[in-house]
C-alpha cells in the first residue's frame, strides 16, 4: 500500500477513534470506557497491519497481556492514584507495542535504555507523524480529484472544508440568538441524543477532546505501520553469511560481542575486587554486629536506648537506600570491569553473590522494620506502597544474579520491565485502600488506636470495611466520623449513579458495589455535615478548634509529629 492511501486510512481510523473517545469520555468519569477504548485501538492497529503489509513478530506482542490487565483494572479500582498508575502503564506498554510491532528484533532482548528510548520516541513523534499522515491523505484527495470517478474525492474535500465553517458560524449564531440555538439543537437531537451530546452547549470541549484523541491515534498508526526501518546494504560477505549456517552463528556472536563492548572507562579485576571486597567486608561486619538489633524486636530496642518509632522508621529508610545503591553499584561494576579469564569471572561472580546475599538480609530487616512500624502506628498508602516496593526490589536482586551468568541477552532489562509490571499488578490485586482500611480497623478492634486522618483520604474501595465499622462502633466519635465519611461517599456516588448519561461508560465495579451497599442503609446514615469533615491530616475533627493535636487526642491517636 502506498503512503497516500495509507494516510487516508490512518486519518479515517484516527477520526473514528477520536469520535469514539468523545462518546466514551467527555463529561464522564473514567471507568468501563477505558478498557473498551483500548480494545478498539488495539483491534484497529492489528487489523491495519495486513493492508499496510507489516509482518508482525508475535514475540513482540506479549506486552498486550499486562496492558489489557491494567486497562481492565481502571474499571475495577476506585483509588485515583491506582487509576493514574494503570493509565500510565497502559500508555507506556502501548508505546512499546507501537514501536516494536514492525521491527524484526525482539523487545525482550533490548536494553532498558532502548526500551525507555522507544517509549519517549513514540510520545514525541505522535503529533509530527499525525500531521504527515494528514498531508499524505490530503495529497490523495487532490490526486483523485483529477482522475475519472473523482466525484467521491470531491465530495470528501468539500465536506472537509464545509464542516468546520458551518460549525463555527452555527456556534456564533447560536450564541447570539437563543431561539436559533434552540432550533439547531433540536435539529441535531435526533442524531446525538443517544450519545448524550448537547449540540452548541459544549462544542469547543468536544472538538478539543476529539481532535486530541484523533491526533494521537493517527500518529500511533502511522508511526507503527509506516515507519521505514533502514536495512544495511547487502554485500557479498553478508550474502554468503546468510546462506552459511556457521557464518550466521559467527555473525551473531560478533554482534553480541560488539553489543557488550566495554565503555571507555574500564576497571581491572584488581580494582573491582578491592571495591567489591570492601563492600562485602563492611556489610558482613554490619550484619554480624547488628544482627540482634535487626531481629531482636522490642527488647533490643529498649536496650539500645531507642524509641520504637526511631528503630522502625530510621533504620528502614537507610537500609532501603543501601539496597538501591548496592544494586546500582553492582550493575556499574559489571559493566566497566574487564575480566580476562574464567578465574576472574568466578571471583567477580562470587563477590557479587556475597553482596546480594548480605543485601538481602538488610532487605529482610527493612521489611521487618516496616511491618513493625505499620503494626504500631497503622497502615497508610506510602507505607504499603513502599513495603510492596521492597518485595519487588528483592526480586530485582534475583534478576541481577541471573543476569550475572549471561543466560539470555539483556535479561536484566527484561527482568526490570517485568518487575515494574509485577509491582503495579500487585498494587492492583491488593486493593490498597481496602487493605489499609481492613488492617487499621482490625487494629482498632484489637484495642489499638484508630488513625482517622489516614482513613479520611481513602476512596470508595474502602466502603466494604468502613461500613461494618460504623454499624458496630461503640465509640461515639468513631461512629460519628465513620457515619460522616460514608454519607459523603454516598453523596458523591449518587451524582454518578443517578446521572443517567454517565452510565454505562463510567461504570466502575468498586464504585458500583460501594453505592449498592450504601443505598441499602441510606435511611440509617446521618445527614452529611461538611463542618464535621475536613479530610486533612492536621485538622481537628468535630472539635471546632484549630489545634490539630487536640483533634488527634480526642480520637485516641498519637500526634503525627511524634512519629
Amino acid at each position: 500500500m502506498d503512503k497516500r492511501t495509507f494516510g487516508v486510512i490512518a486519518v479515517a481510523a484516527g477520526l473514528a477513534l477520536g469520535l469514539m473517545g468523545n462518546i466514551l469520555f467527555y463529561g464522564r468519569l473514567v471507568g468501563l470506557s477505558f478498557p473498551i477504548y483500548i480494545a478498539l485501538a488495539v483491534i484497529i492497529l492489528l487489523a491495519l497491519t495486513r493492508p499496510a503489509q507489516v509482518k508482525i513478530q508475535p514475540r513482540n506482542l506479549w506486552p498486550l497481556l499486562p496492558l489489557g490487565f491494567f486497562a481492565v483494572m481502571v474499571a475495577i479500582r476506585a483509588d485515583e492514584l491506582v487509576t493514574l498508575l494503570n493509565i500510565g502503564a497502559v500508555l507506556a506498554l502501548g508505546a512499546l507495542v507501537v514501536y516494536y510491532l514492525p521491527l524484526a528484533r525482539s523487545l525482550d532482548e533490548e536494553t532498558l535504555g532502548k526500551q525507555t528510548q522507544a517509549v519517549l520516541e513514540v510520545g514525541i513523534m505522535l503529533v509530527p507523524v499525525a500531521l504527515l499522515q494528514t498531508v499524505e491523505a490530503w495529497g490523495w484527495l487532490r490526486e483523485k480529484r483529477h482522475q475519472r470517478g473523482g466525484v467521491f474525492a470531491a465530495v470528501v474535500r468539500g465536506s472537509v472544508f464545509a464542516l468546520p465553517i458551518v460549525l463555527v458560524f452555527a456556534f456564533l449564531l447560536g450564541s447570539a440568538d437563543a431561539v436559533f440555538a434552540k432550533y439547531v439543537s433540536e435539529a441535531f437531537d435526533s442524531v446525538w441524543k443517544a450519545l448524550g451530546i448537547k449540540f452548541l452547549d459544549d462544542t469547543l470541549g468536544r472538538w478539543l477532546l476529539t481532535g486530541g484523541l484523533a491526533t494521537v491515534a493517527t500518529g500511533a498508526l502511522g508511526f507503527s505501520l509506516m515507519r521505514n526501518v533502514a536495512a544495511p546494504p547487502a554485500t557479498p560477505e553478508t550474502e554468503q553469511a546468510s546462506s552459511d549456517p556457521e557464518m550466521e552463528m559467527a555473525a551473531a556472536i560478533s554482534a553480541q560481542t560488539k553489543e557488550k563492548a566495554k565503555p571507555a572507562f574500564k576497571l581491572g579485576m584488581v580494582e573491582s575486587g578491592i571495591i567489591m571486597g570492601s563492600v562485602v567486608a563492611l556489610f558482613a561486619a554490619f550484619v554480624v554486629i547488628q544482627f540482634r538489633y535487626f531481629f531482636g524486636g522490642r527488647t533490643t530496642i529498649e536496650v539500645a536506648g531507642l524509641t520504637f518509632a526511631q528503630y522502625a522508621r530510621r533504620g528502614f529508610f537507610e537500609l532501603v537506600a543501601v539496597s538501591v545503591l548496592t544494586l546500582g553499584l553492582s550493575l556499574w561494576l559489571d559493566k566497566v570491569s574487564v575480566r580476562q579469564s574464567k578465574r576472574e569471572n568466578h571471583i567477580f561472580r562470587g563477590l557479587a553473590l556475597a553482596i546480594v546475599a548480605l543485601t538481602s538480609i538488610m532487605l529482610v530487616s527493612a521489611a521487618q522494620r516496616m511491618w513493625l512500624y505499620e503494626e504500631a502506628f497503622g497502615f497508610t498508602q506510602l507505607r504499603v506502597y513502599t513495603h510492596v516496593f521492597m518485595v519487588w526490589l528483592g526480586v530485582m536482586f534475583a534478576v541481577f544474579v541471573v543476569a550475572m551468568f549471561r543466560l539470555k541477552t539483556n535479561i536484566f532489562s527484561l527482568g526490570t520491565l517485568l518487575v515494574i509490571i509485577g509491582y503495579l499488578a500487585t498494587i492492583n490485586l491488593m486493593n490498597i485502600d481496602h487493605y489499609i482500611a481492613e488492617r487499621n480497623i482490625a487494629r482498632y478492634h484489637a484495642g489499638q488506636e484508630l488513625d482517622i486522618a489516614f482513613l479520611n483520604i481513602l476512596s470508595a474501595d474502602a466502603v466494604p470495611e468502613i461500613l461494618p465499622l460504623w454499624q458496630s462502633a461503640t465509640d461515639d466519635q468513631v461512629k460519628e466520623w465513620s457515619g460522616q465519611w460514608l454519607a459523603r461517599q454516598l453523596l458523591t456516588l449518587d451524582k454518578e449513579m443517578q446521572g443517567g448519561s454517565s452510565l454505562p461508560f463510567s461504570l466502575n465495579t468498586s464504585r458500583l458495589n460501594a453505592w449498592n451497599q450504601l443505598d441499602h442503609v441510606r435511611r440509617e446514615l446521618p445527614a452529611y455535615d461538611p463542618s464535621l469533615y475536613w479530610g486533612s491530616y492536621y485538622d481537628s475533627y468535630g472539635s471546632g478548634r484549630s489545634d490539630y493535636e487536640s483533634g488527634w487526642e480526642t480520637l485516641g491517636t498519637d500526634v503525627p509529629g511524634s512519629r
